[in-house]
């Protein structure tokens, strides 16, 4: 039993670095296609070519990635916190339970995964944006060049 315990801890452990590295990665990918697109932008106005709009509507769904990131950050944050209130009334009612202890922790239950639900649908938009983004300026440049 300990063992399977153990293995659900390094599971749990390991989601949780899962979910880490990915916003890392959205991070990182967007803010380097934010900055393909704009060198991109900048050398074609240099040489007096056409602007592509392309490369705009691509900047345009990185830049939505990373702020869809932060919100979801955000999300995840207050669903920790509300999280974090809950087990507190838990502990403080550990062996005296009452119904308006019942009710603080259904509250903070309620609210935590009501912010987790947030911050899963936040997530997978800010992949979304990094993929339509990834998508976009990638076309352009086989179309172009």
């Amino acid at each position: 039993m300990d063992r399977i315990k153990e293995r659900q801890k390094l599971a749990w452990e390991g989601l949780f670095y899962s979910v880490q590295r990915i916003d890392l990665l959205i991070i990182s990918l967007c803010s380097a296609g934010i900055y393909v697109s704009l060198e991109t932008l900048k050398y074609l106005s240099k040489n007096n070519q056409e602007n592509s709009f392309t490369l705009k509507v691509g900047g345009v769904f990185f830049l939505l990635g990373i702020i869809i990131n932060f919100l979801s950050q955000t999300s995840g944050f207050n669903s920790n916190k509300q999280e974090y209130l809950k087990c507190l009334v838990e502990i403080d009612c550990f062996n005296t339970k009452s119904k308006e202890s019942d009710k603080k922790i259904r509250k903070y239950d309620k609210a935590a995964e009501k912010f987790s639900d947030w911050t899963n649908y936040l997530n997978t938009a800010s992949m979304i944006f990094m993929f339509a983004g990834l998508i976009t300026i990638t076309s352009y440049f086989l179309i172009t060049f």
